[in-house]
């Protein structure tokens, strides 16, 4: 049997809220050629038993396998990826569930959409963020056709994605931020879009709100969200950007209003290890940049 669809969810020590996600997807009208594909980051608790006894009668097929060490975010869903078979794989965080009360149709929804439009290989839903209380993401960039709309990269927590374009596993292989940028990158330099559907939408539970800058503790992922991308921009831009992505930059750290001790020279020192770490070798033509800017305007840098 030929999949339709591969739902697939990268997991770590949160079994409870994994439960929540996998049933939320089973509440929604699925295509009968669905698989799940759950990978498991080398879990303590007792993720592996709530897996089987969700997924064990659910009449779909699935696959479970716990690592021997945490892959990380992009590492692991490289791996799920790689195990999974569908024609189009969702990925959805393990602390986030389909809104599936009033959309039953979610997942028919988005098959429809890539269907009919096939050079969208990438296609991310409307995140509503409990810790935000709003939606995590904005219309962006131009319309497609109501309701859907071309955006700069998809968003990790809750996406599509087309087999017959990702042949092989797309993600940057990094523990955690901005897996997604190389792949989105790739998508529009071939010509492809990434979109996005603001009337498909899944609701994100954190149970810790990562995103407060005044919890000190928290200050290490805003300055990953400072660097990582101008690094990952860096090496896949063409070479005349560079001065652009670096004053893109320094203006964001302004704008935050966080103070951050030394923090030009931590963003330096991580951008500099990321690179080494995980060097890039493709970059986009300079063509895509210009079609980008006239998209997205300067948000690109």
């Amino acid at each position: 049997m030929e999949i339709r669809l591969s739902i697939a969810v990268i997991t770590m020590n949160r079994a409870n809220q994994l439960k929540e996600a996998l049933q939320s997807c089973l509440a929604c009208e699925l295509p009968k050629e669905t698989e799940f594909v759950i990978i498991d980051n080398a879990s303590t608790d007792n993720t592996d038993c709530v897996v089987h006894e969700t997924l064990e009668n659910c009449g779909y097929n699935y696959f479970y396998e716990k690592l021997p060490e945490n892959l990380g975010v992009g590492g692991g869903r490289n791996y799920a990826y790689k195990k999974a078979c569908g024609e189009y794989t969702y990925i959805l965080d393990d602390d986030a569930v389909i809104d599936c009360t009033n959309d039953p149709r979610f997942f028919m929804r988005a098959i429809e959409i890539l269907d009919n439009n096939p050079d969208i290989v990438t296609l991310t839903t409307q995140i509503y963020d409990t810790a935000w209380e709003k939606n995590r993401l904005d219309v962006g960039g131009p319309i497609i056709s109501e309701g859907l709309y071309k955006c700069l990269m998809f968003c990790g927590g809750s996406h599509f994605l087309r087999r017959s374009f990702y042949k092989s596993a797309p993600y940057l292989p990094n523990k955690y931020g901005y897996e997604e940028i190389p792949p989105s990158l790739e998508a529009m330099d071939a010509g492809k879009i990434n979109a996005f559907c603001s009337d498909l939408l899944i609701i994100h539970k954190p149970a810790v709100n990562k995103w407060n800058w005044n919890d000190e503790k928290n200050i290490s992922l805003l300055i990953n969200g400072l660097a990582l991308p101008h690094a990952i921009k860096r090496m896949m831009y063409p070479t005349v950007a560079a001065p652009l992505l670096w004053l893109a930059n320094t203006v964001r750290l302004k704008k935050l209003g966080v103070k951050i001790d030394n923090g030009k020279q931590r963003i330096k020192e991580i951008r500099k290890t990321f690179i080494k770490e995980y060097p890039i070798n493709r970059k986009v033509k300079l063509s895509t940049l210009v079609k980008l800017f006239g998209d997205f305007g300067l948000s690109i840098f």
